[in-house]
Parts: C-alpha cells; sequence; structure tokens
C-alpha cells in the first residue's frame, strides 16, 4: 500500500475528503520527524515507538572504485512495533 492508496482507503472508510485526509498525514509525518529531529521518540499505543539510534564510524567499500573509505557516524530512525501491533501481525499467520 502505497501513500494514495492509503488517503483513498481512509477517505472512503471517514467520508473526510482525500485533500484532507492528505493534509493530515502530510503533518503526521512533519510532526514525526521534527520530533525526532529534537531527539525525542515518538510513542504510539497500540501502534509502535519511532526513535533514533546512532550508527557508529566504519570502513566501507565504494562500489565503483572499490576504494576503502570512511564512512561518518550517523543517525538511523527506527520502528520497534508495540505489543499490540506485533499481537495482530502474528494471529493472521495463525
Amino acid at each position: 500500500m502505497n501513500k494514495s492508496d492509503l488517503i483513498e482507503a481512509l477517505s472512503a472508510e471517514t467520508g473526510f475528503s482525500k485533500k484532507d485526509i492528505a493534509t493530515v498525514l502530510d503533518l503526521l509525518r512533519r510532526k514525526i520527524v521534527a520530533a525526532l529531529g529534537a531527539g525525542d521518540r515518538v510513542q504510539w499505543a497500540k501502534f509502535g515507538t519511532f526513535s533514533l539510534t546512532r550508527r557508529g564510524a566504519r570502513k566501507g567499500i565504494n562500489p565503483q572504485t572499490k576504494e576503502t573509505m570512511e564512512l561518518p557516524e550517523v543517525l538511523v530512525p527506527r520502528f520497534k512495533a508495540g505489543k499490540s501491533l506485533r499481537g495482530v501481525l502474528n494471529a493472521e499467520k495463525n
């Protein structure tokens, strides 16, 4: 499911316009990014937690030149599914 599919599904289920749904989704994305940028975690009950982790500096290889290069430490966004979400997903497979 991509963003357009999600907007369509939410619009059909709620009766809100696609434009309103798109606005809310964009605002949600911006708020999550802003919170992560400020160093905060975003916890969504029964869904999961968005957070940042540090990936340490390491050696990498340039695939075009095969030269070794140093990759700097970076912040990486992470999502950890909540217990309820994991339960729903695992219950469907059984």
